[in-house]
């Protein structure tokens, strides 16, 4: 069974795509998706078009007759730019969600939006993409026209990355929301939006007093149920989570349901958390998340059975597909079905948990020892998921490297004819290269990388180690690891690097002072290894035994620490 950590750290990480409820969500104050057209009508009659416009116009309709929307888009575009008519804006903007186009559709937006402000529909998405793309200065505007025009708009979703924001565009925002407060003061979203800022600039009392208003209106408001019970928590209040419970009581919410279960679980209570997900699920409204968290929740506790149905259900909703492969995957390992969790974890796309799916599926292989099925798996994995092929190359060459095959060079260089600008695997292979003795080759990939990345202290280090582990070339390999250490001198991998070279270059007392370092940072077993050939050689013994004998016990039969004491003949403990 896996360790209750790993678990629990999927669940909170995949739960909801986040450790923790948005509280400001998405700029639509419903779920429903910005509304599209279904169907582009080919005719539109215009009349009183000044004639040098009337062409534009002309070309627009014969293109979407001749089902060329983009040329079609352009001209209306156009014609919609030089005539202030909000209908003729109106069908561009029609066309260019049709065909999805997003610039064109937020210029559009904004056009409609300009010509006609009580546009409600336009204003929101207009605010909407700009919210999206974090432009929030310019999603005020739209943000104003949208509630003012009653939309379903939600204002608080223009503090996301509130923090981020320059001070004018805060204090714009601020601005804003009081404004809506002030007009609009029996209304819960503002209400909830100027609660959220309050709390998020770190006045939770006045956001308290905000809330409290807020419920007079709402009583179970489920957003500001959650951000009461966050404010609460905060303040270590003990009966923090009271008025969630009163809520979840008396309106039965899913979404405050799922989140009291989710912090059941940062607590790791499991027992509580699954009574809430057996509630949730229980309901034939049970949502994607809903059924992924009780089935991870049930693998942690061994019911793979269980876990089984609610993914199969999840995976009936077409909704988070390759999150539920995965943890369909892991329910069937527990069940010791290898061939159906391969087949889960290959359809497991690019996603929050692509490269655990090949992590766990290289396990699985390894562990079989068929070269061929694992090239079959990585090479058929790679047809169906094409974007996700740089990782699925770099875990193939891993897994044949651990299965002892050769072919693993020729799949990263496969995987870089492919991804010529991929260090990632260009690192593989130099690595791969180095460790078959193929120097010269590896030391290319080295420089390729550094090409790639002029002045990277990661690469600097990587060529300036392999230099000095496979050549004489000491001083040129000082050189690049005194650069990279001007880059990055807190970096415990580089200054175990230049010690190790310094000690290559006979300057024993900066080698010692900075091995040290690395090995108080970072107590691995090549640090290791680095500083007990140089307490060796100094005739300083039973300190070198010392620190081989602690870190034997911390690492038995570590590569490194066997390798050095076999060279210098330094007794191994039994």
């Amino acid at each position: 069974m896996r360790s209750l950590h790993y678990i629990i750290g999927l669940l909170l990480l995949t739960l909801s795509g986040c450790a923790s409820v948005d509280l400001a969500e998405s700029p639509l104050e419903t779920e429903q998706a910005v509304p599209t057209v279904a169907k582009v009508e080919p005719s539109h009659p215009y009349a009183d078009i000044p004639g040098e416009n009337l062409s534009t116009l002309l070309q627009a309709e014969f293109a979407i007759r001749e089902r060329n929307l983009d040329a079609g888009l352009m001209h209306l575009m156009a014609a919609s730019q030089a005539i202030p008519d909000p209908a003729i804006a109106r069908r561009a903007l029609q066309l260019a969600q049709y065909i999805r186009n997003a610039d064109a559709t937020l210029e559009m937006a904004i056009r409609v939006s300009d010509l006609d402000p009580s546009d409600g529909s336009a204003a929101t998405l207009a605010a909407a993409v700009f919210i999206e793309r974090s432009d929030i200065a310019r999603a005020l505007t739209y943000s104003r026209r949208a509630f003012d025009a009653g939309s379903d708009i939600n204002p608080a979703a223009l503090l996301n990355n509130y923090g981020g924001q320059t001070p004018e565009t805060q204090a714009a925002t601020r601005n804003l929301l009081e404004a809506l407060e002030s007009d609009y003061p029996e209304d819960a979203r503002s209400l909830f939006a100027i609660a959220l800022l309050e709390w998020r600039q770190g006045s939770s009392d006045v956001a308290v007093t905000k809330l409290d208003k807020l419920f007079t209106i709402e009583a179970f408001h489920e957003r500001g149920t959650l951000l009461l019970t966050e404010i609460l928590s905060q303040a270590d209040d003990p009966d923090a989570f009271d008025p969630l419970l009163k809520a979840i009581e008396a309106t039965n919410s899913g979404l405050l349901r799922y989140q009291y279960a989710r912090y059941l679980l940062g607590k790791q209570k499991l027992t509580k958390a699954k009574a809430q997900f057996d509630v949730l699920v229980a309901d034939p409204g049970a949502t994607v998340d809903h059924l992924i968290g009780a089935a991870v929740l049930d693998i942690e506790l061994s019911d793979s059975a269980s876990a089984l149905l609610h993914l199969d259900r999840a995976l009936s909703f077409g909704q988070r597909e390759s999150d539920a492969q995965f943890f369909k995957a892991l329910a069937l390992i527990q069940l010791n079905d290898v061939s159906g969790a391969l087949k889960a974890l290959g359809a497991v796309g690019p996603s929050t948990n692509y490269a655990r799916a090949l992590q766990e599926a290289a396990t699985i292989l390894v562990s079989q020892g068929d070269i061929g099925a694992a090239n079959a798996f990585f090479e058929q994995h790679r047809q169906v998921h094409a974007d996700g092929a740089e990782l699925n190359f770099a875990l193939h060459a891993e897994t044949l490297q651990t299965l002892g095959s050769i072919e693993a060079e020729s799949v990263l260089s496969r995987g870089i004819s492919a991804f010529p600008a991929s260090t990632r695997l260009l690192f593989a292979r130099a690595n791969f290269r180095e460790r078959a003795g193929i120097f010269d080759l590896a030391e290319a990939d080295y420089r390729q990388i550094l090409n790639l990345n002029p002045g990277d202290a990661n690469a600097l280090n990587a060529l300036g180690y392999a230099l000095t582990n496979n050549t004489d070339r000491f001083q040129e390999a000082a050189g690049l690891l005194e650069e990279a250490i001007s880059k990055d001198p807190r970096n415990p991998a580089i200054i175990d690097s230049l010690g190790w070279v310094y000690f290559k270059l006979g300057k024993d007392r900066q080698a010692e002072l900075l091995l040290k370092e690395a090995y108080k940072q970072y107590p691995d077993p090549e640090v290791a290894a680095h500083l007990i050939e140089l307490l060796w050689t100094q005739g300083r013994e039973v300190e070198a035994k010392d620190l081989i004998a602690n870190q034997w016990r911390a690492s038995p039969n570590n590569e490194h620490l066997r390798e050095t004491a076999s060279r210098l003949a330094i007794p191994l403990p039994e």
